[in-house]
């Protein structure tokens, strides 16, 4: 029983997360193509176990942990002008060789538009980041800027190319720039 509540209240979870989200970002999916939610559910299982395959990870590279990096800034991605699309910002980090792994603590990862304005930005007590995916995982506390949209909570997944974010719990939700017809305030 208590594994079904679990499995409902992170659904619920994922589900608000990404809504907001979707509904922040609508600006710019209007000028591609418009929001949809069936195609947004059938990559929500894909994007379920990309999370867990990264919060394993996440326990390998602590296990591993030697001498991490201090006061680091590590470039995830780049534009073809080699200028800085997303980046993680660290008090403490650890790049693994072999997984394509970045562990970090004290995090910031930021992404970037083609004028190097600020366009995402991920805080973290701790994560692993995956470079090739382009996505993280966020044990304890973290939150996510978008625009004006905030999401916050604790153990939370994210994923970049997706625009994507799952909390696991503890959600928060804030947004100034999401506006609604026919609701007065």
């Amino acid at each position: 029983m208590e594994g079904t509540f679990e499995n409902t209240r992170r659904r619920a979870l994922t589900a608000l997360a990404a809504v907001v989200l979707s509904v922040a970002t609508a600006s710019a999916a209007a000028q591609s193509v418009a929001f949809n939610g069936e195609d947004w559910f059938g990559r929500r299982e894909i994007l379920t176990r990309e999370a867990e395959r990264l919060s394993a990870a996440f326990t390998n590279c602590v296990a591993k942990l030697r001498d991490p990096a201090i006061d680091v800034a590590i470039p995830v991605e780049t534009f073809d002008d080699g200028s800085v699309k997303t980046s993680i910002k660290a008090a403490r980090a650890q790049y693994f060789v072999e997984t394509g792994l970045v562990w970090a603590e004290g995090v910031e990862v930021c992404q970037f538009d083609e004028n190097g304005a600020l366009v995402t930005k991920i805080e973290a007590e701790r994560c692993v980041v995956d470079r090739e995916s382009k996505s993280g995982w966020a044990p304890g506390r973290a939150k996510a800027e978008y625009g004006k949209t905030v999401v916050e909570g604790d153990d939370v997944y994210f994923s970049f190319p997706e625009q994507y974010v799952m909390i696991f719990s503890k959600a928060g939700v804030t947004s100034t720039d999401i506006k609604l017809k026919g609701v007065k305030l």
